[in-house]
């Protein structure tokens, strides 16, 4: 349930080439439910917050709830701040604090652009590590995947700084699918990301009219356990909705 928030990509047959939409830095923010064995098990909400004309926070925080909560009481936050480059953005701090009994973890990932490297610091140990230009964190990567399909694209490859390592996340969309959802029916574009490391697939359903914002999230846990994520509310609008 804690990683319910993981987002995959799916393969298209023709992929379309990429066209720069500029980000948008107005505020939003959604709220979802995570539901496993057909019970809420816990829930989450991701926003964007504008601190200057160039700089911003995206955060997720979930929770446990209901009788999960009562036996294994988790609560996670993440939080990446960023600034606009370009016509995107990139990272500047990842941040993530998992507490609970017996479930404490604080990891922190700080970028130096002008060295090209990345400063990892988990249990109080900090290594560094060179990163390339375009590297993203756990987090921030689901912005780009929204710009991305916004501006066309439907097979990505992103580097991502993970677990003090440098990563490939590979995205690709396979089709579309009319969800029925909270906020009423909405055509969504599938998309899936294959984690090599175990094979476990992840999928993720992108709404358009909400410039591909995730309603709806899946994928197997470590024990081979069906977590699925879906959207309740929305305040605002995400930054990648063409104005």
């Amino acid at each position: 349930m804690k990683r319910a928030a993981v987002v995959a990509l799916a393969m298209l047959a023709c992929i379309v080439p990429p066209r720069a939409v500029p980000l948008e830095l107005d505020a939003f923010s959604a709220s979802y439910v995570l539901v496993a064995f057909g019970t809420t098990v816990g829930r989450s909400e991701w926003r964007l917050v504008p601190m200057t004309d160039d700089f911003f926070l995206w955060e997720s925080r979930s929770e446990s709830t209901g009788p999960v909560a009562l036996v294994h009481d988790v609560d996670v936050t993440e939080r990446s701040e960023a600034e606009l480059h370009g016509a995107s953005f990139r990272p500047l701090l990842y941040e993530y604090d998992r507490h609970g009994e017996n479930a404490a973890r604080n990891v922190r990932v700080a970028f130096d652009w002008s060295d090209g490297m990345v400063l990892n610091t988990v249990g109080g140990h900090t290594w560094s590590m060179s990163v390339p230009d375009g590297t993203l964190d756990k987090l921030s990567y689901l912005l780009a995947l929204m710009q991305d399909l916004a501006g066309g694209r439907r097979s990505m490859q992103y580097p991502v700084a993970d677990g003090g390592r440098l990563k490939r996340y590979q995205l690709h969309a396979v089709g579309t699918e009319t969800l029925e959802t909270s906020l009423g029916s909405l055509e969504t574009v599938i998309v899936h990301r294959l984690r090599h490391s175990d094979d476990r697939l992840a999928i993720l359903w992108c709404a358009p009219t909400l410039g591909y914002l995730p309603v709806k999230l899946e994928h197997r846990d470590g024990e081979g356990r069906l977590v699925s994520m879906h959207i309740e509310s929305i305040q605002g609008l995400p930054p990648t909705v063409p104005r």
